[in-house]
């Protein structure tokens, strides 16, 4: 009974419901990028094992980050960029947060546990909207 009220309320608000769904998950990310574009230190650490300037991939990390989340709350090219998102946690995930080789400092590794695991959970959130897409409330149906 309850999963029909449920089934019932989603399907007649579905348009909402995707919006504000692309609204929370693209804030997370347009939040975050606008933070490291701020300051590019937040992210640097996580890119001394990369080829390159570190600030090179800070910049980078920041810009898809606030392209994307851009992109998310305004439901514009949704499914491309729900698709970069993708990438780009799971490497964020694997790159930023290695706990496993983290010896010695359980709180550190716990930390770097937890950031890694949100980093596949946001994947998952992407993956979502890839699926999806933008929904009737966006500027790809605009």
């Amino acid at each position: 009974m309850a999963l029909r009220v449920i089934d019932s309320l989603v399907l007649r608000n579905e348009p909402l419901v995707l919006l504000l769904g692309r609204v929370c998950i693209g804030s997370l990310y347009l939040m975050s990028g606008i933070n490291h574009w701020l300051d590019l230190t937040l992210v640097t650490h996580f890119m001394t094992g990369l080829p390159g300037p570190v600030d090179v991939w800070a910049m980078l990390t920041a810009t898809i980050e606030v392209a994307g989340g851009a992109a998310l709350v305004l439901g514009f090219r949704t499914r491309e960029f729900a698709l970069l998102l993708v990438l780009f946690n799971l490497g964020a995930a694997v790159i930023g947060h290695p706990y496993w080789s983290i010896t010695g400092d359980a709180n550190a590794r716990w930390g770097q546990f937890i950031h890694f695991w949100k980093d596949i959970g946001l994947a998952g959130g992407a993956l979502f909207v890839l699926a999806r897409g933008a929904g009737p409330l966006s500027v790809d149906r605009g």
